[in-house]
């Protein structure tokens, strides 16, 4: 094999054992929550209110999962036309498959965070289609003053959400349930994501700390939730 291919082939090859263990802390390990996600099938006819949420969230999954498979096949394309119309079929073929084995390394890379995003959305939809049947109309009504505070690109992916007095914070390798009345501080760390218009929430549990990235305008909220069941005031 020439040298030139070694780099990359290994550099993929080793991108694959990572992988396997990110996939594994998402899709294999799971909290009681997530046992109980797992054996969860709709029971109840919804409000038209909480069918409409749910229908925006799963529109919201298919669009998200639509622009992630466009944006890396269009550039694609693109260098395959290009190559296509400048150096012939052979040519263009060969700089996509340089290599059998580099191939099948990057398309089995491609397929797999396909897999696991896909993976992560279906399992954040579930939830919040098992949360919202289960959730009382206040609740509800917070998870939708939460969804209006969002940008448009991550609104029906919320951070938290209130469900019979249990605190579902959704990270991307798991959701956890907490007991907000077990809460004993927060401490937060503003100016955090790409426009600095994130925080960073340490929640302290008794015997564990949860961080987690929301909007400044979602943290309110949020705070206002926290300060209910633990009968506290948090000055930011």
């Amino acid at each position: 094999m020439d040298t030139l291919f070694l780099f990359p082939f290994y550099i993929f090859l080793l991108m694959l054992p990572i992988l396997g263990v990110i996939m594994y802390f998402v899709m294999v390990r799971k909290n009681a929550f997530e046992e109980r996600l797992v054996l969860y099938r709709p029971q109840h006819q919804l409000s038209q209110k909480r069918e409409a949420y749910l229908k925006g969230a799963r529109k919201f999954r298919l669009w998200i999962i639509g622009i992630a498979i466009v944006m890396f096949t269009a550039p694609l394309l693109i260098f395959f036309i290009v190559m296509l119309q400048e150096a012939g079929i052979r040519a263009a073929l060969y700089s996509f498959f340089p290599n059998e084995m580099i191939t099948l390394v990057i398309y089995l890379i491609v397929f797999l965070v396909y897999w696991l995003l896909s993976y992560v959305f279906k399992r954040n939809e579930k939830a919040l289609r098992m949360l919202v049947e289960q959730m009382s109309d206040s609740d509800f009504d917070l998870l939708l003053k939460v969804k209006d505070c969002l940008s448009l690109d991550n609104r029906y992916s919320p951070p938290f959400v209130l469900c019979n007095h249990q605190l579902y914070i959704f990270l991307f390798y798991t959701i956890r349930e907490i007991d907000p009345t077990k809460i004993t501080d927060m401490k937060c760390n503003w100016g955090w994501g790409r426009s600095r218009n994130s925080v960073f929430v340490r929640v302290k549990l008794s015997k564990k700390t949860i961080g987690i990235v929301m909007p400044e305008k979602a943290f309110p909220y949020f705070q206002k939730v926290v300060e209910q069941y633990t009968n506290q005031k948090f000055y930011y």
